[in-house]
């Protein structure tokens, strides 16, 4: 661009400027510096104290193509790294941005954001769901959908008990994202000469123990051990995309309960470790404990706050618990415990 060049394109952005009202120029002033301080929040967060590595989000574009396209093009001014979940509510659109939510508008971050109504979030779960609810009402009953490249959705609404979900009112989108390196610091504390401890990582909802499991899961694995995971909502691995890095001597099974992976699994595939994410139920804590008396090592996580979860899903066999929050941003480590309770580091 020619000097002469620059100056008549400064001049039309002025004049552009100058015919907005003053009502426009402080409202684009206003959401600019409301995107400016979630940026800034984020670059003093240390996403994991655990590790470095930048966050990776997979298949962004698949997803847009299910949203309004108005939310589409509010998601394509952010940085896409840093978007964590997506919630559609007729209340109005937010975004989890680098760890906090936001109201999403045409800007992008800002005060006032969209609002979507009812036929938008059922057309966004019907092409979510390709166009065959039925197909997918497996999921749908018990509240999500599984998207392609590890990406959930999960689904509110009203509840035909043990048949499905009619009349869908919200929407929550939930990202992955790939931090290789991210389980290097606390690896140490949980591997042995062959295989693991039996490893349980405790964490409140969105503090990252999903991504922490998956890299100490590629890390156990590229040590020569044969892991099994039981990907039951294809978050881990994510093999109905493009794969997520969960090793070189990873098997995967996946769409189906912790029961039947872990019976089936150790039966026919004789693993070193399973791994599986979100310890839900008595039935899954159970699970654990058949794998760990039949000789195989586990690493799970499971969702609480703190080593005070609930004594029903407490696994004798459990020999260090990773206590994770998100202090300072998601994966900040509290604390790594033994067994009984005991901080090891």
């Amino acid at each position: 661009m020619t000097c002469r060049q620059y100056f008549v394109a400064a001049k039309n952005i002025r004049e552009h400027t100058n015919r907005l009202s003053k009502s426009e120029r402080e409202k684009r002033t206003y959401t600019s510096s409301i995107q400016k301080r979630a940026e800034s929040k984020f670059a003093k967060q240390i996403f994991f104290i655990t590790g470095a590595g930048s966050p990776y989000i997979y298949c962004m574009e698949s997803v847009k193509k299910l949203l309004p396209t108005r939310i589409a093009l509010a998601l394509a001014k952010l940085d896409e790294n840093r978007i964590y979940e997506l919630r559609l509510r007729q209340s109005g659109v937010s975004v989890n941005y680098g760890g906090k939510f936001f109201a999403l508008g045409e800007g992008g971050i800002c005060e006032r954001g969209f609002s979507v109504t009812k036929a938008e979030i059922e057309q966004v779960v019907l092409k979510a769901a390709e166009h065959s609810i039925y197909a997918f009402n497996d999921q749908i009953k018990n509240g999500y959908l599984s998207l392609s490249n590890g990406v959930r959705m999960g689904i509110c609404g009203e509840v035909v008990e043990g048949k499905t979900i009619k009349d869908f009112s919200s929407l929550n989108i939930r990202f992955p994202h790939e931090i290789k390196g991210c389980a290097e610091k606390v690896a140490p504390y949980l591997l042995k000469s062959r295989g693991c401890y039996n490893t349980l990582i405790v964490s409140p909802p969105g503090c990252g123990k999903t991504t922490l499991l998956r890299d100490l899961i590629r890390i156990i694995s590229n040590r020569g051990n044969n892991v099994l995971v039981a990907d039951e909502r294809h978050e881990l691995a994510a093999l109905n995309g493009a794969a997520l890095d969960v090793g070189r001597n990873t098997d995967v099974i996946s769409g189906c309960d912790k029961n039947f992976a872990f019976e089936r699994g150790i039966r026919y595939m004789r693993p070193d470790v399973l791994a599986a994410d979100e310890i839900m139920s008595v039935e899954d804590a159970e699970s654990v404990r058949r794998a760990c008396a039949g000789g195989v090592n586990v690493v799970v996580s499971l969702h609480a706050s703190g080593i005070g979860y609930d004594r029903r899903f407490k696994v004798e066999s459990i020999e260090r618990v990773v206590a994770l929050s998100d202090k300072g941003g998601p994966g900040n480590v509290e604390g790594i415990f033994d067994g009984a309770g005991r901080r090891v580091v």
